[in-house]
């Protein structure tokens, strides 16, 4: 497989770990271990020709969701990716597939998560759900090889999001969509029960969670309000309003003690901007703008809404890195020095 240098990668960034940031277009994954000088293709992604189809145009992987999703280095030999309506588990070292397993729901919207300590993955099911049919959480307790449902939800439209608490032993789960139904949820025995840490309402209704040593952070997720980042304090469970901003929160990310988020443009008749929007904070109290890019033309619920994805992993580095989706620079890897934000 083809190396590409020198260019602006397109495609979309999935994951930033130590030296190493990998990242996908149509069904090749590729590797970067230069700052994104130079990338390698690192395997490709075996599909059946009628998903290949879908996936060969940007506006046709656009309308049937044919893309990469979510990405996790479980081990430096070991990628799973969800994509295309699949599971894949990848033997890196020797190019080889160790599992394909279908995906529950069409996402999920929110992150995949891995244990470290027991080489667990879980994901939240996402989809339509009208009828309002119980919603599960799903795990894999061998390296994504099986997945079995660990945990049913009742009474809710779909997960948003699943999050391993990196200063707690505990995972959090995000919910919604109405108020009843719009809740950020925690388990600490391991998946047996999950509590209400907070909910009831459509500004907490969120997608992504950030944690620091003190507080949770998060952005509401309501096309029918005005949107807002908000924290809650770990230990007294009170709700902090900090920034509004334009529109619905979907996506957030660290880069080593920075805070950012980033906003989607959605059909809403409350909230009519049309740039999607990254948010940054140094200290989680002041938010800037840090970058915004418009929404192309073509139709958001068909062909998505714009949006600005951020990567997986651990970063440390000196850079945020995104990609914006629907937008302006769509699907083109980007970074910002964090000097050059803060």
């Amino acid at each position: 497989m083809k190396t590409k240098t020198g260019t602006k990668f397109t495609g979309i960034i999935h994951y930033v770990g130590k030296s190493l940031l990998i990242a996908s277009n149509k069904n090749v994954v590729y590797v970067s271990n230069d700052t994104a000088v130079n990338w390698k293709a690192l395997f490709k992604i075996p599909l059946p020709l009628f998903l290949r189809i879908k996936g060969v145009l940007s506006l046709s992987s656009r309308l049937f969701r044919a893309k990469v999703y979510h990405l996790t280095c479980v081990d430096k030999n070991t990628v799973v990716l969800i994509g295309y309506g699949l599971i894949f588990t990848f033997d890196v070292n020797n190019q080889t597939v160790l599992s394909i397993a279908q995906l529950h729901g069409k996402g999920p919207l929110g992150s995949m998560i891995f244990h470290s300590k027991e080489s667990s993955l879980y994901y939240g099911e996402y989809r339509g759900n009208s009828e309002r049919t119980p919603v599960h959480i799903w795990g894999s307790n061998n390296r994504g090889l099986n997945w079995n449902p660990v945990f049913q939800f009742k009474n809710i439209r779909h997960i948003h999001g699943i999050f391993n608490d990196p200063y707690e032993d505990k995972v959090w789960i995000t919910t919604g969509d109405n108020d009843e139904e719009s809740g950020i949820w925690m388990t600490d025995d391991r998946f047996r029960t999950f509590k209400k840490f907070a909910g009831g309402s459509q500004q907490l209704r969120a997608v992504t969670l950030i944690f620091t040593q003190s507080h949770i952070y998060f952005g509401s997720d309501t096309p029918l309000e005005r949107n807002f980042i908000y924290r809650i304090d770990r230990e007294t469970r009170k709700v902090e309003k900090l920034k509004e901003v334009e529109s619905s929160v979907f996506w957030g990310c660290k880069v080593g003690d920075c805070l950012f988020f980033s906003t989607v443009v959605e059909a809403s008749k409350v909230n009519k901007c049309r740039y999607a929007c990254i948010w940054g904070s140094k200290d989680g109290e002041n938010w800037k703008c840090v970058a915004r890019f418009r929404k192309d033309i073509w139709h958001m619920d068909l062909f998505q809404y714009g949006q600005i994805f951020f990567p997986s992993g651990e970063n440390n580095s000196e850079y945020l890195w995104f990609t914006p989706f629907a937008t302006e620079k769509h699907k083109t890897v980007q970074k910002i020095s964090i000097k050059e934000i803060f």
